[in-house]
């Protein structure tokens, strides 16, 4: 057996929209903290050949075309298309200690989510996660081809909410920690800040009681909701930062 290579990231782009106007930016600043990691892009041809073969594969996508690249990497990442990567993500890829690592779906603007009993803080989102090995992809695909996955609100990321909360996998959250990743920190960007080159939350009572690294801005939210014109929403300095970070441009900010 060949040996696997270490780690991708994949992305789906399942329209135009997203292929022309949201994966440049988000694939430019992935870009800028890790060139040397293949980053896979599953195009609109893919997408609908799925749904050609099985109507319902629409609802599955995150572990359709994840489990297939977990017999080729070790690592496979999931990252949605409207997210800019705005940090360094080596203390995900380097840390082998969990099979399935998440981020959080609860924030300031979005409605908390909620699967059988997991509580809305411990609720965790597709737009990106950190899977090692096939077993969790494997896994998470069967329960999506169940019978009952068109009774569950969110489909498939209920079902790797269950997966993540009741099955015997090792799991991480990493938004339990100093570093943020995507949906937790949307309703807060207008406070966000340049410090020493990194994006940070400054600390605020009853939000978050230190400071934050951000990592991943993620806009989600369907079609209803623009995504990726950060300029409405972050003050100047940081607009600047993201200009640098979704252009492709090897030159340092200045």
């Amino acid at each position: 057996m060949a040996k696997k290579k270490p780690a991708c990231f994949f992305t789906g782009a399942y329209s135009d929209e997203y292929l022309n106007n949201y994966i440049p930016m988000m694939r430019n600043s992935l870009k800028k903290f890790h060139p040397d990691i293949p980053h896979i892009i599953i195009g609109k041809d893919k997408f609908e050949a799925a749904v050609r073969a099985d109507p319902l594969n629409r609802l599955r996508t995150y572990a359709l075309f994840g489990e297939p690249l977990s017999k080729e990497y070790d690592l496979v990442m999931g990252i949605d298309a409207d997210c800019i990567v705005t940090g360094d993500l080596s203390h995900i890829i380097d840390d082998k200690t969990y099979d399935v690592g998440c981020v959080l779906n609860n924030n300031l603007v979005d409605p908390k989510l909620v699967v059988w009993d997991v509580s809305p803080d411990f609720y965790v989102n597709c737009g990106f996660m950190a899977i090692r090995g096939e077993r969790p992809w494997s896994w998470w695909n069967k329960l999506n081809h169940g019978s009952w996955l068109p009774k569950y609100q969110f489909i498939e990321q209920d079902m790797l909410n269950i997966m993540v909360h009741y099955g015997d996998l090792n799991c991480k959250i990493f938004d339990l920690s100093n570093k943020w990743h995507g949906l937790i920190n949307m309703g807060q960007w207008n406070k966000m800040v340049m410090r020493d080159g990194k994006l940070i939350l400054p600390k605020t009572g009853g939000v978050c009681e230190e400071d934050k690294d951000i990592k991943i801005i993620h806009w989600a939210g369907g079609p209803s909701r623009k995504k990726m014109n950060y300029h409405v929403f972050f003050n100047k300095e940081v607009c600047k930062y993201l200009d640098y970070l979704t252009k492709d441009a090897e030159k340092p900010i200045s």
